[in-house]
Order: C-alpha cells, then sequence, then structure tokens
C-alpha cells in the first residue's frame, strides 16, 4: 500500500511518463559488470531539470524512499556503485539531461549537464579548436561529468596541477533537498549575471573558506546529485608526433617518464604492458593477439605536441631534449620503431569507443586500481603477477604531474566460461586485499572494497565521514550502503 502511494505521489509531481516499473527495465538497473550483488529497484524515473530533482530528492525525505543516481547512457556500467544495495530505491536517470550549456575558449572552459556522454562532447570540442582532458579511450555512453567526479585518471599529467582537476565549479542538489553551487559559481549575482560580466566559473575553491566540491568529488551520489559542472579545456594541437618506447624492463621507462615529467615535455604520457597496448589499438581477437606477441613487455608512449606558427619547432626543440635525455640514461638501447601507426594511436588518446576496449581480447575484465608512488610500482606489480600472470593488462597513469601513479591491473576473463568467471571472483578478492595489506592506497574504494578499505583506516575517519553525511543528507535516501554508510 505504501509503495502504491509513492507511485501514486510521483505521477502526480513527474507524470507516469517519466516513470517506469517495467519488470525488465528494472532488472537492467539491478546488476552491472562488477561483483557487487545488487537489489531490484522500485521505479525508474528520468528527470531532465534541477527543479525536479530538488522535489524528488524532498519527497524521499519526506516519504521515506531511496535513490540511486545515474547519469552514463550506456548500459554498460562497471563498479556496483550505480545499483541498489538496499530495499525500496528509486533510480533517478539522468541521460536525458544532457545539455552542452557553455563553452568558453578564451577561458578553456566548458559546462555540461551530467548526461552529456563522450560521445557526444568531443567532437563539438574538436570544431572549436578545443580537447577535453579525457581518461583513456573512453565509452561513447559515458558520463563526461561523472568521469570527472570520479577522479577517474586522466592522460596528459601536466595538466592535472591538483587531484580535482578537471573539475571546476559544480552546481549540486545535497541530500537535504537544498539546491548550491560551488567554488566562483556560488556568487555573487546569478550565472547568467556572471557571464554577462565576463566571468566563467572557472575556479572551483569556496564560497569563502568552505570548498564544498572536495567532499562531492569521490561520494558516489552519497551525498547530492550534481546537475552542472564546467571542466578544464585545452587548445587543440595543430600538430602532433607519437613517440614509442618498448622494453622488457619497466624501470628503463619509468626513469624515461620521470625526466619527461620533470622538463614538462609531452602532453599524453602512458605505460601498458602489451596485452593492454594491444587492447586500446586493436579491434579484433587475432589482431590484438597477433600485435601483443610482437611487442615487448612494456611500452610507455607518449605525445609531443605544438600549436600555431611555431608548431614545428616545437617539435624540433622537444624531440633534441628528449634525445639528450635517452642519451644521459644510457637507454639508447631501447625499441623505438613502433609496429602502429600514429594514427591509430592518436585515435586511442582523442576519442570514445563504442567497444570499451578492456573488453575486447576476452569479453570482460574486472580491474583493480589504486595510487602509488613512483618507487613502490614494481613491487605491486610482483604481487600480481605472482597471482595471475596470464590474461592481464596493466596500465599506469603518472597523475598530478608525476607526483603519484595511477596503477590498473585488468583482470581479463570470458564471463561466459562459468569455471573462468569465479576463478577471477577468487583472484579479485585475494589480489585487492594482497594489496591493501601491502600498503596500496585504495581512493576511489567501490563496491566490494569499501568495507575492507575502511577497516583499515581509523574509526575516527569513519566517524568524521558519517558527521559529514549526516550534514549535507541527514535521512540517508542518497546511494545508502556506499563507501562507509551503511548504517
Amino acid at each position: 500500500m505504501i509503495e502504491e502511494q509513492i507511485y501514486q505521489q510521483l505521477v502526480r509531481i513527474f507524470g507516469s511518463k517519466l516513470i517506469s516499473k517495467d519488470p525488465e527495465l528494472l532488472d537492467e538497473y539491478s546488476t552491472d559488470l562488477s561483483l557487487v550483488e545488487g537489489k531490484k529497484p522500485k521505479y525508474v524515473i528520468w528527470l531532465n531539470k534541477s527543479k525536479q530533482i530538488e522535489k524528488l530528492i524532498k519527497l524521499a525525505n519526506s516519504v521515506g524512499f531511496s535513490i540511486i543516481p545515474v547519469s552514463s547512457s550506456s548500459p554498460i556500467r562497471y563498479h556496483g556503485d550505480t545499483i541498489p544495495q538496499k530495499d525500496n530505491c528509486i533510480i533517478v536517470d539522468l541521460s536525458r539531461m544532457n545539455k552542452i550549456l557553455n563553452i568558453d575558449r578564451k577561458n578553456r572552459v566548458v559546462m555540461v549537464e551530467p548526461g552529456v556522454v563522450f560521445s557526444q562532447l568531443l567532437p563539438v570540442l574538436q570544431k572549436k579548436g578545443l580537447r577535453l582532458v579525457q581518461p583513456l579511450h573512453p565509452r561513447d555512453g559515458k558520463s563526461v561529468l561523472t568521469a570527472a567526479l570520479e577522479r577517474v585518471p586522466t592522460t596528459i599529467p601536466r595538466y592535472q596541477w591538483d587531484s580535482s582537476d578537471p573539475l571546476l565549479c559544480t552546481e549540486v542538489v545535497f541530500g537535504t533537498g537544498d539546491l548550491f553551487r560551488t567554488g566562483t559559481a556560488a556568487g555573487p549575482g546569478s550565472i547568467k549575471e556572471q557571464k554577462k560580466s565576463g566571468q566563467a566559473q572557472t575556479n572551483p575553491m569556496g564560497p569563502t573558506q568552505f570548498s564544498p566540491f572536495r567532499i562531492i568529488q569521490g561520494a558516489q551520489g552519497s551525498l547530492g546529485i550534481v546537475t552542472w559542472a564546467t571542466l578544464k579545456l585545452e587548445l587543440k594541437p595543430t600538430i602532433q608526433k607519437v613517440i614509442h618506447f618498448q622494453s622488457d624492463n619497466l624501470q628503463d621507462l619509468l626513469k624515461i617518464q620521470q625526466k619527461l615529467l620533470k622538463y614538462r615535455l609531452g602532453d599524453e604520457m602512458l605505460i601498458l604492458n602489451n596485452i593492454n597496448f594491444a587492447c586500446l589499438v586493436k579491434q579484433k581477437i587475432e589482431h590484438i593477439k597477433e600485435l601483443s606477441n610482437s611487442l615487448a613487455e612494456w611500452n610507455l608512449i607518449f605525445v609531443l605536441a605544438g600549436r600555431d606558427t611555431l608548431a614545428d619547432d616545437k617539435i624540433s626543440y622537444q624531440e633534441g631534449d628528449i634525445n639528450q635525455i635517452i642519451a644521459d640514461l644510457k637507454l639508447d638501447h631501447l625499441e623505438k620503431i613502433s609496429p602502429i601507426s600514429e594514427s591509430e594511436i592518436n585515435y586511442a588518446l582523442s576519442e570514445s569507443t563504442s567497444y570499451p576496449w578492456r573488453n575486447r581480447l576476452k569479453g570482460s575484465f574486472q580491474d583493480i586500481f589504486f595510487i602509488t608512488s613512483y618507487e613502490r610500482i614494481q613491487e605491486f606489480i610482483n604481487i600480481v603477477q605472482n597471482e595471475m600472470s596470464e590474461d592481464l593488462g596493466i596500465y599506469i597513469q603518472a597523475i598530478n604531474q608525476g607526483t603519484s601513479y595511477h596503477c590498473e591491473f585488468d583482470l581479463l576473463y570470458n564471463p561466459n566460461n562459468k569455471i573462468e568467471s569465479s576463478s577471477i571472483e577468487e583472484k579479485f578478492i585475494k589480489i585487492s586485499l594482497e594489496l591493501m595489506e601491502s600498503g596500496a592506497f585504495f581512493n576511489r574504494p567501490y563496491g566490494v572494497w569499501a568495507k575492507e578499505v575502511f577497516k583499515r583506516q581509523e574509526d575516527s575517519i569513519q566517524k568524521a565521514l558519517r558527521k559529514v553525511k549526516k550534514i549535507f543528507d541527514p535521512n540517508n535516501v542518497l546511494n545508502p550502503g556506499v563507501l562507509c554508510f551503511d548504517p
């Protein structure tokens, strides 16, 4: 009876066309490709205005149901943060909230709603001579805003000055139902008035000494629902040159990368093992296997970029500096001839994909990722390789100017093989725990990691986080059960 009353209230406020309780559709929202066991939501509701979100959250507080926000339009989701973990949940799907609200070339900033996806935004920016500092070959239907909120690592570390980049200002509806704007977007004046005076919502700090974007980012939708955000942009290069070094010794490539980062040489810069690199640039299984077998175990890819009239000169002097670095490190023996064309590599670094590249070899994967220092990368690789030596993709991404590193291990498997799927689940848990015990910093603790991560923290940290939750979502209506917010 209570459930029917909730439905009638939702229909009265939003209309029946925006709400669905179709069992097949609800099943789709109750699961993803992670190891998290979800529950079936009661309804799915599609909203496209911040006022609607305010009304929905206030209704949830008064009536007593929970809300799970979902933004990406693709049905492929991975980490268990968008599937209900409690009963009496409603999915609010923001994929129809998909306007690019503003592109400011002068200030290099874009304002997007949560439903704007990579396949929609990237071509628009390219036509304006701009580019987003983006994750590695994101899937077409991934929400651009969500990727920034999740702190998904981007491929150009020299442009990342803060762990929050490229996220700038946001508009958020907190779990209380109150709408709030962060950074310079908070005022004075409305957004329209700010734009009229030449402001572009580029500073995320504030208002006053309080920077609430820090607590929104990484909260997995448990404190508020972001209705738009501004993101940093960069100018699109006039010319680019891809450099690809191969080695069976990871330390050789890490040494080169450290020097390149120190002197701010190159834009995109990342290290992949042979399996992940082949998956990134090839589509068909036979081509992936052929390329993987022809590559050295480790591959450093970095891109030199030049703009406007002095573009060629910039490329030339950077090449000279790089050759000097290679000579100083006595690494002239490294393989420099790449079997992959520049266009293939550039495409993977600048475009989105309809076929997620980590799925291409085996059909599915479970990824283990964390943050670490330069000195400990090899130690963590050894831990993982002791447990899984085959069908293992590795991605090492320098972040924050190279001060730390995103380490990612992709456990590839065939989802249609029950034995293989069961084995991967066991290895995923075992490897994750070993890495935690060894000091790997899981800064994005999704799903099954959350309890283990917070179990290893001081009680005071959990208490502080729960106090924050109590302030911004006192009735626990937003994504209950994630992080350490499980009552």
